[in-house]
């Protein structure tokens, strides 16, 4: 079969062409490290690598979640270990107004030093985070947890009332794991808040310039509000617990998926990854067969009848 001049030149050109896009390959291969350019490159590893990438994404964001969940609970954490000391400071005093050798003037002092625990209290638990939020009153966060209303009808706010819910808010930490995320006012000091408003009316009652220290309906009042100290103390101290447990689980789920996400890079790099050496001896078979055709085509180009006359 005769070949044509032309249908040389054609051929030449195509084998010029193909090898000149696979020499661009391999040098996008060289400047970028990545063996893999487009999913023909490997069907298999491309695939492997999208579901090991798609992997990845899902754990940054849990990580994410983790990092802000953690800050939140270390927040809270903080917060109510300030309200817990408190607690215990009302307790003490508590304690030393019971003792029934106190005057009338140290009895004043001691429920002044009561209201002033419990206004700290209730700013403590009143507490908005950096965007606004209102971090104890359940999943009711626009409005602060506890406000003092008016239930007498004397123009003056007296009592302490629950605005928010017992219920909790959660994130996603892990596939298909879920955490609870706060704790609320509710859940610790109970809905009517009565350790609050009790501890209010005791201290109005022992600053009242006509007490009598010696009446034991105020050694009664004591005593139950102590007793109401203590129930709501281990409601307090249950729920820093829950922080704490929640802190140390989402820190090992945190840690797991570190270790999965080092797992998966070295995956990735595996499959995705160039190996320089064969790349190199590839890019340079392609320069030799390229010259070599360039030759060739030179040779050619100058054939003709009188060149052989």
């Amino acid at each position: 079969m005769r070949v044509s001049t032309q249908q040389s030149y054609v051929t030449m050109n195509n084998s010029f062409t193909q090898m000149s896009d696979q020499l661009s390959h391999v040098m996008t291969q060289m400047a970028t490290g990545k063996r893999i350019l487009l999913p023909s490159d490997d069907p298999i590893a491309s695939t492997r690598i999208t579901q090991l990438n798609r992997q990845q994404a899902s754990i940054e964001q849990y990580q994410g979640n983790i990092e802000a969940v953690s800050a939140s609970l270390s927040q809270q954490e903080s917060i109510l270990d300030g309200v817990s000391n408190d607690l215990l400071s009302i307790r003490d005093d508590l304690l030393q107004a019971s003792n029934g050798t106190n005057s009338a003037e140290s009895l004043a002092s001691i429920g002044q030093e009561i209201g002033a625990l419990t206004d700290a209290m209730v700013n403590a638990l009143n507490y908005q985070d950096g965007d606004g939020h209102y971090i104890f009153g359940g999943t009711i966060n626009d409005k602060p947890p506890i406000v003092e209303q008016d239930t007498d009808g004397d123009g003056t706010a007296d009592t302490y009332v629950y605005q928010g819910n017992t219920e909790h808010r959660s994130a996603t930490v892990s596939n298909g794991v879920e955490v609870d995320t706060n704790v609320s006012v509710g859940e610790i000091f109970g809905p009517d808040l009565d350790l609050l408003n009790n501890l209010n009316d005791l201290s109005e009652e022992m600053q009242d310039p006509n007490l009598d220290p010696s009446d034991p309906q105020l050694q009664s009042d004591i005593q139950s509000t102590i007793d109401q100290v203590d129930q709501v103390s281990n409601s307090l101290n249950t729920a820093i617990g829950t922080l704490g447990e929640t802190q140390n689980t989402i820190s090992m789920l945190n840690d797991a998926q570190s270790t999965v996400s080092m797992t998966n890079d070295a995956l990735i790099g595996q499959l995705g990854d160039l190996d320089y050496g064969p790349a190199s001896i590839t890019f340079s078979g392609l320069e030799m067969a390229m010259e070599a055709t360039m030759k060739t085509y030179s040779k050619v180009s100058e054939l003709n009848l009188f060149s052989v006359i």
